[in-house]
């Protein structure tokens, strides 16, 4: 199956590549008025402008560049935009990275399909005749660029993404880029007031691209620092974890079970990127938790147990002072709850237990099972799975637990 999708891909990167060409061809050979003071100006823009682009949650970048491959286009028309467009592909970093070729083939021919159509559809509809710059007819044809522009250009990654991960096309597009639609709309009016200004002194481009691309740069930053402030804490799970090797990995596979359950429900990327977080930090809390009492041999004493039993509020408390996590932070206070309320802490039953926590209930149980303990071997699979059935309805949530069993059988059936 995985080398069914690289197949797949590869023909997809090709052939999106190749139709980038042709329509490049079509519009270099239609449109001949390039102006190379518009491709040396814009086209320094627009390099600095990707080479800051703030990275997007599953892959690919967002940046303002399509609001200067825009301008030129209103400015100069499409030959000089489609230059423009093709200098943005020279990415630094990804070269410095080692990004594999057939990356920039596609990022080529993508950028080319969707400046190229958009810069056609512009030419036949947009009036140059027309002396006044805000006349409202080639103002609403600006956005309709844009907006040709975003679609084809995200549906066309969003298709790549889908095959190499083989994730549902919608949900990728709706997690990755569903919330950039009204960021077009500012990027359509960047545009407009770029080629205003230009049209009294190129020296305005100083003044209307580079506060842009500070901001631009200001929100890379801020993923950067997320990113940084999520892997610390999973370098302190993996610690917690390597003083203890019973549960060394348990993070990681819960997260890793949890994924699969989410897809299964077919819940958002989102939801499930959400999800797997949570899944990481779900024993964040067994932090303070005596090592003497995690390992200790036989059954827990009452106050073993109470110890224990702190650990999801001290999760919780960490957790939710995270800004991306803290909507659903709950789940790790309540991923021991049960369906019948004889959980803990809350002692919560049924529906008033999010899904995430019922999620992470039947990931944490079923890797806790398989895993050895200090008291007790690890059970096989299939004992686990006659344990999950066993305990639907009264420990799991019946629909979760069904899901997860039907995922665990299909594992055996291989």
């Amino acid at each position: 199956m995985a080398k069914d999708r690289t197949l797949i891909l590869k023909i997809y990167v090709y052939l999106v590549f190749l139709v980038g060409v042709a329509v490049s061809f079509y519009i270099l050979t239609t449109y001949k008025d390039v102006s190379l003071l518009g491709v040396v100006l814009f086209g320094v823009l627009i390099f600095a402008a990707d080479n800051l682009s703030a990275p997007l949650p599953k892959t690919g970048s967002v940046s303002v560049n399509f609001g200067i491959s825009l301008a030129s286009l209103i400015i100069f028309g499409p030959s000089t935009a489609i230059i423009v467009t093709f200098i943005s592909i020279f990415n630094i970093r990804e070269f410095v990275k080692r990004v594999p070729y057939y990356r920039h083939l596609f990022n080529a021919g993508q950028y080319l399909i969707s400046i190229g159509i958009a810069s056609m559809v512009f030419e036949i509809v947009y009036d140059r005749s027309n002396t006044d710059f805000f006349y409202a007819k080639n103002i609403g044809f600006v956005l309709v660029a844009a907006y040709i522009f975003f679609f084809l250009n995200t549906l066309l990654t969003a298709g790549a993404i889908s095959i190499n991960e083989g994730i549902n096309f919608a949900n990728v597009w709706i997690f990755n880029f569903a919330w950039l639609i009204p960021f077009q709309l500012f990027l359509a009016a960047m545009a407009i007031a770029i080629a205003f200004l230009y049209n009294i002194s190129p020296f305005t481009l100083l003044f209307t691209s580079l506060p842009l691309m500070i901001a631009q740069y200001t929100y890379l930053l801020r993923v950067k620092e997320r990113r940084a402030l999520l892997n610390s804490i999973l370098q302190i799970v993996k610690i917690m974890e390597a003083k203890d090797v019973y549960t060394a990995g348990h993070s990681v596979r819960v997260a890793e079970y949890s994924d699969k359950i989410a897809r299964q429900m077919k819940l958002n990327e989102y939801d499930s990127e959400l999800l797997v977080n949570l899944a990481n930090l779900h024993d964040l809390g067994k932090v303070q938790i005596d090592l003497s009492v995690l390992n200790k041999p036989g059954g827990l004493n009452e106050s073993d147990w109470e110890e224990v039993k702190k650990h999801p509020l001290v999760g919780y408390n960490i957790v939710k002072e995270i800004t991306f996590l803290k909507s659903e932070a709950s789940a790790i206070l309540h991923h021991h709850e049960r369906m019948d309320g004889k959980g803990y802490p809350d002692g919560l039953k049924g529906d008033e237990i999010s899904l995430y926590a019922k999620i992470l209930m039947v990931a944490d149980s079923y890797d806790a099972m398989t895993t050895d303990r200090p008291y007790r071997l690890a059970l096989t699979m299939q004992e686990a799975i006659d344990e999950l059935k066993s305990n639907s309805g009264t420990q799991f949530d019946p629909k979760v637990c069904s899901i997860m069993v039907e995922l665990l059988e299909g594992e055996q059936a291989l």
